[in-house]
């Protein structure tokens, strides 16, 4: 989904996004640029953010096309844990215990992805996508809440906009589908968990080789789920075809590896702020290719909730800006 979409949590203890895990060891705060490395940075970042704000879209036409949910992410998780294992093969070899640990954090990310999928199956694609990207405020109060930093002003303004305008999208979302609002709710609180989580499980290990494992368990369950349905078969149409191989290659490997380069260039709060247009981006796409319609108080909730992410984001970019000469 996510890619997603970095926290202030995922600022200090690795780098993250919706979608799919990017979870690895922290950046560094100010390092001197190169104003053409840093551009192309952006455009990474740019990338990567088209790529999962069109995951919903896709998921859509999927489900349009015939495909069931359990089939879809089967496939989907299947073929990338093809493509992260070719990418992490030179990755370190991890410990039982550690790919225990990682194992288990795949298991809430599936968790999140069923909440998201399922959100997606009875809700406007726009709706779900505003009120999911209430998470990095969500992240950086559970890591105020378990002591993993301190709430400042900046974080609750931030929480206050995103929250006010969360309220605005659901009441106008929950005139479609109630239970789509709750469950976009319910995976924001599980992706945010799950950060918070990833962050201090997994802060050390390279986050080709965290993506893998959180594939691998994903792949497992989501294969068990669509072979007891007898979901795995696609429908014969070209259109089912296209949207799943998209979600897989497209909404998952693309836009981490283009996060990653992105992410090295311009540091995590930048890569911050860049990453807020996700949201506008699967709006204006579920307007040009659902024909969903896009209210007052949606645009003004999502408008609200962008601004709270990136006023809470904005207040790290003095630390990731190079020294002065």
């Amino acid at each position: 989904m996510a890619g997603e979409s970095l926290g202030h949590a995922a600022e200090a203890d690795g780098a993250l996004a919706h979608g799919c895990v990017i979870i690895g060891p922290a950046m560094p705060d100010a390092v001197p640029r190169d104003p053409r490395e840093e551009g192309r940075g952006v455009l990474y970042v740019v990338v990567s953010t088209i790529a999962y704000g069109s995951l919903p879209i896709l998921a859509k036409l999927a489900f349009a096309a015939g495909v069931r949910t359990s089939g879809l992410l089967a496939w989907r998780f299947m073929g990338a844990w093809l493509l992260f294992s070719l990418i992490a093969r030179r990755g370190p070899s991890l410990a039982l215990r550690e790919r225990l640990r990682l194992w288990a954090l795949g298991a809430v990310f599936v968790g999140n992805t069923l909440a998201y999928f399922g959100a997606l199956e009875v809700a406007p694609a726009s709706a779900v996508a505003l009120v999911l990207y209430t998470y990095p405020v969500i992240v950086t109060l559970l890591s105020a809440a378990l002591g993993m930093e301190r709430l400042s002003m900046r974080s609750l303004a931030a929480a206050s906009l995103a929250v006010s305008g969360c309220a605005l999208t659901a009441e106008a979302a929950a005139a479609v589908s109630r239970r789509g609002v709750v469950l976009a709710l319910a995976t924001a609180f599980i992706y945010a968990s799950y950060i918070v989580l990833g962050s201090r499980l997994a802060a050390a290990i390279p986050s080709e080789t965290v993506s893998l494992h959180v594939t691998q368990a994903a792949a497992v369950v989501f294969f068990l789920w669509a072979l007891s349905e007898r979901g795995l078969l696609l429908p014969p149409a070209a259109g089912a075809w296209v949207t799943v191989a998209a979600l897989c290659l497209f909404c998952t490997v693309v836009p981490i590896r283009a996060f990653l380069a992105g992410l090295a260039r311009v540091g995590p709060a930048r890569a911050a702020v860049v990453s807020s247009l996700e949201a506008v981006v699967t709006v204006v796409l579920a307007a040009a290719f659902l024909g969903e319609r896009i209210g007052r108080r949606q645009v003004l909730g999502g408008a609200l909730i962008l601004g709270g992410v990136v006023m809470q984001n904005l207040g790290a970019l003095r630390y990731d800006r190079p020294p002065s000469s």
